[in-house]
């Protein structure tokens, strides 16, 4: 707990008119959602109910303004716990046996609200001690929203049911026609026609206690003036029916424990997991509506562990879960009491109320209660069913309506089950639309950072038989089905081509559930049938294991290839592509002034005897990173890597380089450092052009080394268009 820090003189005004308003407002909607708890036959038990609930709220609201980290915090019993409770009373009822007494059965019921508000409780703190209070952030917005406007419907029939006296149906809408039921149906419909105009013309935190206690005071002042008494409009409805015993508080005594139904209350324990799950949605709900209003990040894991441990001290005395009321906790803010003592000051009030019992009630007529109901449920179906429309998606909107009218219409259990589904389809049909692909682009216009020259040259014509494709996010059943459909008929467009050659990057693709991969899996056994070769790249080793798994079969002679990386894998794509088309130049037919004229034309000869031929064998460094950039080099044959030191000392493989390549160009002319080495891999045959070889080929041949600068400016030209592609391809 925290300590209560001292309220000064100016502020002791506000924390005691904040108090005494929001007690006000919190002991009417404590009696109002009481009243919701116990319907039908159970209507009998209605007064004990709002003994539950002013109790429960006394409760929560000292200790929330002792644990809580929100300053003028105000905790009551709220509707929508409440509305999930019944579930858990009509099926203990419906499980009692009907020999019971009406005792027994009272205490039965209330053995069940203690048990599942404890268990509840003690769910909820689990959940912030174990930091898992985001999981709000998971449920779609939809389905919450179609739990409150379904919600908000229940109020409204709880609360004409309340006002008029009996469950609503048809016979009590043939009732309604009649004299005292039909003022009073009326006198309710005008109430809240009152609250919902007073609320909207008058901006003011005052106006609904304003409406409540004039409407208590005129009510007191006709039954003062008509000289009627209380007993008499108990029996025509006007008031709630009180316990014999006149008391709303402990509802049962220690002498019924031994009357309880046990297996009765742990049939009704079938719809616990509901209340718990609703409780603790709604509860974070509201908890992140004041971090919203109070412009500050609250630890939702203390704030859970907090009101666990209060609504289990709540249950332990029969009374019913609540969590903070956005509403009362703004009201306090607004009237600037930011201090502990207001939830102190609520619940005194509320427990003052809780002894008075019997006056409470016969000041408070059954339709005003009723009214305030039907108004908080107007107000949350206002807001998610009409409000809403305006700021999702048609098809979002739909799953709202549906919710909706499938809790209306048919009962709340199945609503939330269909919320579940609902969810689960939202889901699918939401990620379905993800763009999977982050970049799709053919080997005619995406090529490795080893091709150029006449390699270059043929993979600008034949490169479109190479499909590479950069994946993104989570895969799932639907996505990548969706994109197996896809490659395989762009595959099969290319059927006219030598060889075809199916690149997937998974690079950015954290995870894959089991039907993804089966698609993955069908789409090798496509390759493999309609003869092109799916090679994938940045696979994980997990990923690798479970295609392997899956039925994949990966090789030299097989139709699928996995590659460390994109690079590699476009590489051996690029180098098998022009090898079907005999183009691969090797180290007998490709000399240096095969790359020169393909620069240079006809004057490639003249510049081959200013360079000298050098043979490097595998393990050798052809360009040390760090070292002065002397030189440049053409590859006549052979291979090497392209390396740099990594943060922690290890080389970072960058590319590989070839035949009909040059290297060192960059350094050579910008006159710096070496960025990075040159790794020979494969023997090579290297013919070095340095600085020196330039200055005596400007002296002796100056057209030649215009020529030569201009055909280097082309070569770094292509290669900064490359690289520039490079970038927007695996820019993340």
């Amino acid at each position: 707990m925290t300590a209560i820090p001292p309220a000064n003189r100016s502020s002791f005004l506000s924390i005691l008119v904040a108090g005494i308003v929001c007690g006000f407002l919190a002991i009417v909607l404590s009696i109002s959602l009481g009243s919701l708890l116990f319907t039908g036959e159970m209507r009998g038990f209605i007064p004990s109910a709002i003994g539950l609930s002013l109790f429960s709220t006394a409760v929560m609201a000292a200790f929330c303004a002792l644990g809580s980290s929100i300053p003028g915090v105000v905790t009551i019993s709220e509707e929508i716990p409440v509305v999930a409770l019944t579930l858990v009373v009509a099926a203990t009822f419906a499980a009692i046996a009907p020999s019971l007494g009406q005792n027994a059965q009272f205490a039965t019921l209330v053995a069940a609200i203690a048990v599942a508000t404890v268990v509840t409780g003690l769910a909820t703190f689990a959940l912030g001690y174990f930091r898992f209070a985001g999981i709000v952030r998971f449920m779609p917005y939809p389905v919450i929203a179609g739990f409150l406007a379904g919600t908000g419907w229940l109020i409204v029939v709880g609360g004409v049911s309340l006002a008029a006296g009996g469950d609503l149906n048809w016979e009590l809408l043939g009732r309604l026609r009649e004299g005292s039921a039909a003022l009073q149906f009326a006198l309710t419909g005008g109430l809240v026609a009152i609250l919902i105009l007073a609320e909207r013309l008058i901006r003011s935190p005052f106006v609904v206690p304003a409406v409540l206690l004039a409407i208590l005071l005129v009510f007191n002042l006709a039954v003062w003036w008509g000289g009627y008494r209380y007993g008499d409009l108990r029996a025509e409805g006007w008031l709630i029916q009180l316990p014999e015993t006149g008391n709303l508080w402990p509802p049962i005594g220690v002498g019924d424990l031994s009357m309880i139904d046990w297996g009765a209350v742990a049939r009704g324990m079938v719809n616990l997991p509901m209340v718990i799950v609703i409780t603790v949605m709604a509860l974070l709900m509201n908890t992140t509506g004041i971090e919203l209003h109070a412009k500050r990040d609250i630890d939702l894991n203390r704030e859970m562990r907090v009101y666990g441990a209060m609504i289990a001290l709540s249950g332990a005395g029969g009374g019913i879960p609540g969590y903070p009321a956005v509403s009362l906790t703004v009201l306090a803010d607004q009237l600037g009491a930011r201090s502990r003592w207001v939830g102190l000051v609520v619940a005194a009030l509320v427990l003052a109320a809780l002894m008075l019992g019997s006056y409470i009630l016969d000041a408070v007529p059954a339709l005003l209660l009723g009214g305030v109901l039907v108004w908080i449920g107007w107000a949350l179906m206002l807001e998610w069913l009409v409000h809403s429309r305006t700021r999702i998606p048609i098809f979002e909107y739909g799953v709202i309506l549906l919710i909706f009218l499938v809790i209306a219409l048919v009962s709340f259990p199945v609503g939330i089950l269909v919320g579940l589904i609902a969810a689960v389809v939202l889901f699918a049909y939401e990620y379905g639309r993800v763009e999977i692909v982050r970049h799709e682009w053919t080997g005619a216009e995406f090529r490795g950072r080893h091709a150029s020259g006449p390699r270059e040259d043929m993979l600008r014509r034949h490169g479109g038989s190479i499909v590479i494709v950069r994946l993104q996010g989570f895969l799932f059943f639907g996505t990548a089905d969706r994109l197996r459909k896809r490659f395989q008929d762009r595959m099969a467009a290319l059927e006219d081509d030598a060889r075809r050659f199916l690149l997937l990057d998974f690079r950015r693709v954290p995870a894959m559930d089991s039907s993804a991969l089966m698609s993955f899996v069908r789409l090798a056994q496509v390759a493999e049938s309609r003869g092109f070769t799916l090679v994938l790249s940045g696979v994980s080793s997990r990923m690798r294991k479970a295609f392997i798994q899956g039925g994949m079969t990966v090789g030299e002679d097989r139709p699928v290839r996995i590659e460390p990386d994109m690079e590699r894998g476009l590489r051996w794509c690029e180098d098998t592509l022009l090898s079907s088309l005999g183009s691969v130049p090797d180290a007998a037919g490709w000399m240096l002034e095969t790359w020169l004229d393909t620069s240079l034309g006809e004057t490639a000869w003249k510049l081959a005897p200013y360079c000298s031929r050098l043979e490097l064998e595998p393990g050798s460094r052809l360009i040390v990173e760090g070292s002065e950039s002397d030189d440049m080099f053409f590859i006549e044959s052979g291979a090497a890597v392209v390396e740099t030191m990594g943060d922690h000392g290890e080389p970072v493989a960058l590319a590989t380089v070839g035949v009909g390549e040059a290297v060192g160009e960059m350094s050579f002319y910008l006159r710096g450092l070496r960025s990075a080495s040159v790794v020979v891999t494969q023997s090579m045959v290297v013919w070095r052009f340095s600085r020196a070889d330039l200055d005596r080929l400007a002296i002796e041949r100056s057209e030649i080394a215009v020529a030569f600068h201009q055909a280097m400016a082309s070569v770094l030209s292509r290669r900064l268009s490359a690289t520039n592609g490079l970038v927007r391809f695996l820019a993340d």
